[in-house]
């Protein structure tokens, strides 16, 4: 298995709904928080990347609720990247909590030149680092 960013969180009252259970919302910045770990583990922080001219913006997301977070529970946010085609990467994310897999989930996001605001092809040092680490 290639490189896999965990991340420990846990669920704050903020991102909770009437339920008293993690809001829908919060997996999303979750899975962002992973994703930007993933990066910063395999030697670029996103922040280098966006001062670099380029963003990595979402283009597609799926998540799977398998069981509820509720407030104060502790969960890793466990990240890796699982394909790269082109323009685009997919970043899939597991959250565990102790009684294991809660929600699975999956980004799709294109590179974009922020000054011209188009398309540009996965950058060769993302390429690397992640076939280097992923096997893809």
């Amino acid at each position: 298995m290639g490189h896999q960013t965990s991340v420990p969180m846990r669920v704050r009252f903020s991102e909770t709904d009437a339920m008293g259970v993690a809001n829908n919302g919060a997996y999303l910045a979750w899975f962002e928080v992973g994703r930007i770990e993933f990066l910063r583990e395999i030697g670029h922080s996103y922040a280098e990347v966006h001062s670099g001219g380029m963003d990595m913006v979402v283009v597609e997301a799926r998540v799977s609720y398998l069981r509820p977070l509720a407030f104060d529970t502790a969960f890793t946010i466990e990240c890796e990247c699982t394909d790269i085609r082109g323009a685009t990467f997919t970043f899939g994310y597991v959250l565990r909590d102790a009684e294991g897999v809660c929600t699975r989930g999956e980004t799709r996001h294109a590179c974009v030149d922020r000054a011209r605001m188009r398309a540009v092809r996965v950058p060769e040092w993302l390429i690397r680092a992640i076939r280097e680490t992923e096997g893809l």
